[in-house]
């Protein structure tokens, strides 16, 4: 027989003056403590038992039992912990500290388990696993059942993340991260990555299959394949082939060798992604063939500059000599190796007096990658070029190398008087490099009056701080300049982007960040 039973079949015999003299003493019960939708809530979970417990039990153990029995002990007091869904149900209670009497602490448990289920809980009472674990003081004393208190049973902070997103509690899982300590930010960052990817809508599916490929899962392979071997969305599925090692010619060989158009071009554009001899003879034709598309042209000329063959370097210093400027500048970069030698440099030196900026950019650029830190003073003309694309190159180029003379031009890029563009573009090669003049630099953006750049140099800042530069209304927008932090050094100041950020971006956007995160860092464990 349940203690509600009994309660109800012993209640009948127990005198009424008793009975009064029950409720008088639960008149005396001290209020439930809390404070707005939690109060509410434990309020529900109080008046649930009152009855069955203060008016009941207590009320005939008084009547029934000795005063002397176990039971009637006035400092008798058991804590029992209850786990409830947040829908009410009752999933588990347990005795978490005994009264020293078994009959008493069972009497607990049974009207706890007998007045299930309970109220909807609000969001403020859930734990990580999205339960209610409540920790319940049923006493003998004045005390009653009013000592109920939620209990915040949390998980290490990756399994929590996990946990949190899985729930649909995006929101609770981002709080928890911008209060976590530096420490833990990077790996609780990287756990709400792959939740996130776990539960991106269908619709997404190809893009999560690229993103998750950017951290080495090659779940999403075959998706992968077939997407490019169908021609959709072939950059991203081509660029996630890529992560994994899987060879691209056999997916495109058959369109790359058919008919001029757009299959041919699709093709070759994944092939930028990883080009070998078996398809090199079909992404030349498409190079030296005049009459395709320049936007065909110039994909081939960046693929053929995947592949270390001596006619791929024939054709494109053939391009780098004839054709638009935009070919032209695509091929001398795609063309130009490390250490190329004096050749190379008297050629690139000339060509920083070309008429079109795109070309002088690629030059200056192909100048840096084959002579290194000692070509940094043959390009002072640098801070007089009025076209954004020359800087923006050159920016590019002095992101991937290191050194104090590489470092000290990107400083006077940003901060000189040049376009917009340029700055950006100086501040984000900072923030990719990990040498120490580098970063000294892009610390000292901090003080920017440009949003962008402040954000930029805020790695060097405390987590306050850091955030605040992050949390710009406008900030959603400055998507490149997360992904140069998340690439370098600044992936503490990246995360903070993408946490004040997140709720404003669509679920595009949300699957690249991700992406360019993961290719940083390594899978956390499931």
């Amino acid at each position: 027989m349940t203690t509600r039973k009994r309660a109800l079949f012993l209640l009948a015999t127990v005198p009424p003056l008793v009975l009064a003299a029950g409720r008088t003493q639960a008149a005396d019960e001290p209020p439930v403590q809390g404070e707005g939708r939690t109060l509410a809530y434990l309020n529900d979970l109080h008046n649930k038992v009152h009855r069955a417990w203060a008016d009941s039990f207590l009320a005939m153990a008084a009547a029934r039992l000795p005063k002397d029995h176990p039971v009637n002990l006035a400092t008798r007091a058991v804590v029992v912990e209850l786990v409830l869904a947040r829908g009410g149900r009752l999933i588990g209670v347990e005795v978490a500290t005994p009264s020293g009497s078994s009959e008493f602490d069972t009497s607990a448990l049974d009207v706890v388990r007998d007045n299930a289920p309970y109220a909807v809980a609000p969001e403020g009472v859930l734990s990580d696993d999205g339960n209610v674990h409540v920790l319940w003081t049923l006493a003998r004393d004045d005390r009653r059942c009013s000592g109920l208190q939620v209990k915040d049973a949390q998980r290490p902070l990756p399994l929590a993340i996990r946990s949190l997103v899985a729930q649909g509690r995006e929101h609770v899982a981002i709080e928890r991260l911008q209060a976590s300590g530096d420490d833990a930010r990077e790996l609780g960052f990287s756990a709400f990555a792959w939740a996130w990817l776990d539960r991106a809508e269908a619709d997404q599916g190809l893009a999560v299959a690229a993103a998750r490929a950017a951290a080495g899962d090659h779940a999403g392979a075959e998706r992968l394949r077939q997407a490019l071997e169908q021609g959709q969305e072939v950059e991203t599925a081509a660029r996630g082939l890529a992560r994994m090692a899987i060879p691209l010619c056999p997916l495109v060989k058959e369109k790359l060798e058919g008919p001029a158009g757009e299959a041919r071009g699709a093709a070759v554009a994944a092939l930028g992604f990883g080009l070998d001899h078996e398809c090199l003879p079909g992404v030349l034709a498409v190079a030296n063939d005049r009459s395709a598309p320049e936007s065909q042209r110039m994909a081939a000329a960046q693929a053929l500059g995947t592949i270390d063959d001596p006619e791929a370097r024939k054709t494109l210093q053939g391009l780098a000599d004839s054709g638009s400027s935009g070919l032209r500048a695509v091929a001398l970069l795609a063309g130009t190796r490390p250490g190329a030698g004096r050749g190379a440099l008297f050629r690139l030196t000339g060509l920083l007096r070309d008429p079109a900026p795109e070309v002088r950019g690629a030059a200056a650029a192909a100048l840096l990658r084959t002579g290194g830190e000692a070509m940094v003073p043959q390009l002072f003309q640098s801070y007089k070029e009025k076209d954004p694309r020359f800087g923006e190159s050159v920016a590019k180029e002095l992101g991937t190398m290191k050194g104090e003379a590489s470092a000290e031009m990107l400083g006077r890029l940003v901060h000189g008087k040049v376009d917009r563009r340029v700055r950006l573009a100086s501040a984000r090669a900072l923030a990719v490099r990990r040498d120490q003049p580098a970063r000294k630099l892009q610390a000292g953006l901090a003080g920017n009056q440009d949003a962008e750049l402040r954000f930029l140099g805020s790695t060097e800042l405390d987590a306050q701080k850091r955030l605040a530069a992050a949390a710009a209304p406008g900030g959603h927008a400055w998507r490149s300049s997360y992904a140069a932090l998340a690439s370098g050094p600044g992936r503490l100041a990246a995360s903070d982007w993408a946490l004040a950020q997140f709720p404003k971006l669509d679920a595009a956007a949300r699957v690249e960040i991700m992406a360019e995160w993961l290719a940083e860092t390594k899978p956390v464990e499931k």
